[in-house]
Parts: structure tokens; C-alpha cells; sequence
């Protein structure tokens, strides 16, 4: 069972036990993005003893839990839509609150504070990166995604006159999770870990608890794309003769 586990991938291993996500997270590893990594390989480059993760790993997989979600056996079209409507809408709730909380905290303690202010200006990027990402998947990619659905299901083949792969779509939001997901790891570093200064009051712990929270959506939100939705897109194009 180890064994078999040290060769699985770690973005494989969070897209079957959703559970393992704390561990990874726990040490700072980067299942999101870069999830085509074994725990050996991962261990070494964290400087963990790679036995002891796998015995972690292990421990959380044989608990018997209602807790974890299987997220790989779901239709695609069911996937793009629990995207949608949890993690996209969650961005559209929450970024502009986060927004104003880092603008007031920079305004306030930015002199004593200027990382604050670089904070601030990273988190305001980013957010408007992933509100042109979001779009683009939801004019395009998601509706996509349901015709191809729709076709499987009618068993109809699709011809590239009726239906483009999506191949560089895919590429391309490949590529701006790994640009986004570095910024957040700048940004995690610029608040310490979110750790509080000595004279960091209220303000400072409310925007920095909500700050984590918006950050922890978003990790899921890219694992579930790059780790389960882009795969299971490139197997079902396959299938309907597209390939990517």
C-alpha cells in the first residue's frame, strides 16, 4: 500500500481523499499547481523525512470519515457547475471585501508597515487576473465543457467544424494558475505566514483571518481545475476523437 502510494502523483493522491489536502497544506507543500510530484520527491525538496509524510498520508486515508469528497467520480458538467457556483461565486463575494480591508490596513499602517501597501497591491492583481480567468470559463470553457457532456451522452461524435479542442484554452488558465499561485505564495510570505505584528490590532487579525480563508478557497479552486476538471477534459476530448 506505501509503496504503491510513494508512486502516485500528490495532486492524484488530493483529488482522491480530499482529506489530504491539511497534510500538504500543513507543510507548505504545493499540491494545487504543482501536483504532478511524488512524496519522495516532495519530501526531499521540503527536507521532510519522505517515510514519515507517507505514514501521514496513510493514517488520514484509513480513517473511515463522510468527510471526504470524491470529486473525481463526478460528471464533468456536475464539476464545472459545483466550480461555478461555490468557488467563483465565493472570489465574487469575498475579493471585494478582502480588498477593502488590506486598502484600509495599508492606508492605516502602510508607513510603519510598507508591506502592507506591497500586500495590498498583490492581492488587488490577482483578484482581477482571476475575475478575467473566471470569466473566460464561464462564457466558454464551462458552456464547452457542457456540450461535450451533452454529446457523450447522445453518443454523437464532434468534428473540429462543429467543435475546437481545448487544448490551448486549457494551456492557457494552466499557465495563470502557476502565475497566480506564485503571487499568493508572495503574498502569504509578505504577511509573515499570517502571522500579527507586535501592534497589530483588530483590523489587522479580521483582515488577515479573512485574507487565509480567501487564500484556502482559492488553492482548492485551482486543485480542483488543474488536478481533476483540465484532466478529465482531456480524456473526455479523446473520446469524442478530439484530442488534446
Amino acid at each position: 500500500m506505501m509503496h504503491i502510494l510513494s508512486k502516485k502523483p500528490i495532486g492524484q493522491i488530493v483529488a482522491e481523499d480530499f482529506r489530504t489536502i491539511k497534510i500538504f497544506k500543513k507543510h507548505g507543500i504545493n499540491f494545487y499547481f504543482l501536483g504532478n510530484r511524488t512524496i519522495p520527491q516532495v519530501a526531499e525538496e521540503h527536507q521532510l523525512d519522505a517515510q514519515l509524510l507517507l505514514e501521514e498520508v496513510e493514517a488520514i486515508q484509513s480513517l473511515e470519515s463522510e468527510e471526504n469528497i470524491d470529486f473525481v467520480s463526478w460528471p464533468l458538467d456536475l464539476l464545472v457547475d459545483y466550480i461555478e457556483k461555490k468557488h467563483h461565486r465565493y472570489i465574487k463575494k469575498n475579493a471585494p471585501i478582502v480588498k477593502a480591508q488590506l486598502e484600509e490596513l495599508a492606508e492605516t499602517n502602510g508607513e510603519k508597515h510598507p508591506e502592507l501597501i506591497a500586500l495590498s497591491k498583490q492581492f488587488n492583481d490577482s483578484v482581477m487576473k482571476f475575475s478575467s480567468q473566471m470569466e473566460n470559463e464561464e462564457l466558454f470553457l464551462f458552456p464547452s465543457v457542457r456540450k461535450m457532456v451533452k454529446a457523450e451522452h447522445s453518443r454523437v461524435k464532434l468534428t473540429k467544424s462543429q467543435f475546437g479542442s481545448l487544448k490551448n484554452p486549457v494551456l492557457k488558465m494552466k499557465n495563470a494558475h502557476k502565475t497566480e499561485s506564485e503571487r499568493f505564495s508572495h503574498i502569504v510570505e509578505l504577511t509573515n505566514n499570517y502571522a500579527l505584528p507586535e501592534d497589530g490590532r483588530d483590523a489587522y487579525k479580521t483582515a488577515f483571518t479573512a485574507l487565509q480563508e480567501f487564500v484556502n478557497d482559492l488553492l482548492v479552486h485551482i486543485h480542483l481545475e488543474n488536478n481533476i476538471l483540465f484532466p478529465k477534459i482531456k480524456t473526455l476530448e479523446k473520446e469524442l476523437k478530439h484530442e488534446l
